[in-house]
C-alpha cells in the first residue's frame, strides 16, 4: 500500500488495485495476481498523472466509470446509485480489466455464466445486460468502438412465474391483525390502493386531499432518502377506496393540523423500509397466521388482481399502479385475469346474433 493507492485481495481470490483519479474519484482495477495488480496500479497512476488514457489502453472498467459520471445529472439519484453499484459489483470484477477495444461477445457470455453460477437470477443478469448494452451503444456513438459486442449476446432466458397474491380472506385477516396499530394505514394503502412500499412511506399529509378523497404520489423512499419517482407515470393522483380513506382519518385523529410524513420517526424523518419490515410487517404476518416470506409488494399484486378481475380496463389499472404503459401491466398481470377464456367466443356469438 502506498499514499497513492493500495492493492488487496477480494474474497473471490481476485486482486484489486485501488486509487484515486485526477478528480478524486476512487477507481478499481482487477487482476488475477498480486504482481499484476501492482503493475496495473503503477500504470494507472502514470496515466492519471499524464492526464489521459490512450484509447488502446482504455479498459471497460475505466470507460464505465466515466460513462456513469456523465449520467449523474441525466437520471434520478436512485437510478444512478443502482446502475453504478451494478456495474461496479457485477461487471467490473469480471471484465473491468479487459481493454474496451478488445471486448468480445465471448467475454460477455462468459461473464453471464459466472454471474449465474454465483447465484444471480436470470432477471438480475438481464438487468446487467440492459445497462451494459446501453453503455456499449454510447461507446460506439463516441467512436470508442466500431460495433457493439452486446448486439451478438442474448441475456439468459427468464421463466416468468405467476405472482403469488393474497386471497381476499387473507387480506382481511392481515388488515384485522393491524387494526389500531401504528402502521395500520400503510397496510390499507398497499393492499387496497396498490402503492409500492417506498411510495407509501414517503407520503406526507399535504399529499392528501380530504375533501376529494384522493392522495398524490409525488416521491418514493429508497435507502432512507426520498426522491422523485423513477418515471413520470409513477407520479399520480389516486381516488381512495372508502376503507383506505377511513384508515387515513384514524391515522390523523388526535393530531392538530397534521403535517409532515404520515409515517415518521421521532425526529420527523420517514420511517425506513427495513424498520417497517422489522417493527410492523413481520409481526403482522405472524399475528395473521400468514407466511413470513410474503412481501408488501404482493399486496400490490393483489390490488392488480382484484381490479383486473372486476373488468377494470387495462389502461385504467396501468395508470392506477403507476406503470409506464399498459403493456407492462399486461406483461406482469395477464395471467391473473380469471374467467375470461370464453369471452372471445361469447363476443363473436353476440356480434353475429
Amino acid at each position: 500500500m502506498t499514499a497513492e493507492g493500495s492493492v488487496y485481495q477480494r474474497k473471490d481470490g481476485r486482486w484489486v488495485a485501488q486509487y484515486r483519479d485526477a478528480r478524486g474519484k476512487v477507481r478499481y482495477v482487477y487482476r488475477k495476481t498480486r504482481g499484476e495488480a501492482k503493475k496495473a496500479l503503477r500504470e494507472a497512476l502514470r496515466d492519471r498523472d499524464e492526464g489521459y488514457v490512450p484509447a488502446d489502453k482504455l479498459t471497460v472498467g475505466l470507460y464505465l466509470d466515466g460513462w456513469m459520471d456523465e449520467r449523474r445529472d441525466t437520471v434520478t439519484p436512485r437510478t444512478w446509485r443502482t446502475q453504478e453499484s451494478m456495474l461496479r459489483n457485477r461487471v467490473n470484477p469480471y471484465i473491468g480489466d479487459v481493454r474496451l477495444c478488445k471486448l468480445t461477445p465471448a467475454d460477455v457470455r462468459a461473464m453471464y455464466r459466472r454471474l449465474l453460477s454465483d447465484g444471480l437470477t436470470p432477471s438480475t443478469v438481464g438487468r446487467v445486460h440492459a445497462i451494459l448494452k446501453q453503455s456499449m451503444r454510447d461507446a460506439v456513438r463516441d467512436k470508442y468502438l466500431r460495433a457493439n459486442p452486446l448486439d451478438d449476446v442474448k441475456p439468459p432466458k427468464q421463466q416468468r412465474t405467476e405472482e403469488n397474491v393474497l386471497t381476499a380472506d387473507e387480506v382481511r385477516r392481515l388488515l384485522n391483525a393491524v387494526r389500531g396499530e401504528r402502521f395500520e394505514c400503510a397496510f390499507y394503502l398497499c393492499s387496497l390502493v396498490g402503492l409500492r412500499i417506498g411510495e407509501c412511506l414517503a407520503l406526507r399529509y399535504e399529499d392528501v386531499d380530504w375533501e376529494c378523497g384522493t392522495i398524490r404520489v409525488e416521491r418514493t423512499l429508497h435507502e432512507g432518502e426520498c426522491s422523485a419517482p423513477k418515471t413520470s407515470s409513477s407520479r399520480r393522483t389516486l381516488s381512495l377506496p372508502q376503507k383506505a380513506l377511513e384508515s387515513l382519518v384514524r391515522l390523523s385523529e388526535g393530531r392538530n393540523n397534521p403535517r409532515g410524513y404520515l409515517f415518521a420517526t421521532a425526529s420527523g424523518k420517514p420511517v425506513d423500509v427495513s424498520n417497517f419490515y422489522r417493527w410492523s410487517w413481520r409481526p403482522a404476518l405472524r399475528k395473521a397466521g400468514l407466511p413470513e416470506s410474503l412481501t408488501p409488494h404482493q399486496l400490490r399484486h393483489g390490488t392488480a388482481s382484484m381490479l383486473l378481475n372486476q373488468n377494470v380496463p387495462i389502461p385504467v389499472v396501468s395508470k392506477y399502479l403507476g406503470h409506464a404503459n399498459p403493456g407492462i401491466t399486461m406483461k406482469v398481470y395477464a395471467h391473473m385475469i380469471d374467467g375470461t377464456a370464453g369471452m372471445a367466443a361469447d363476443g363473436i356469438d353476440e356480434a353475429l346474433g
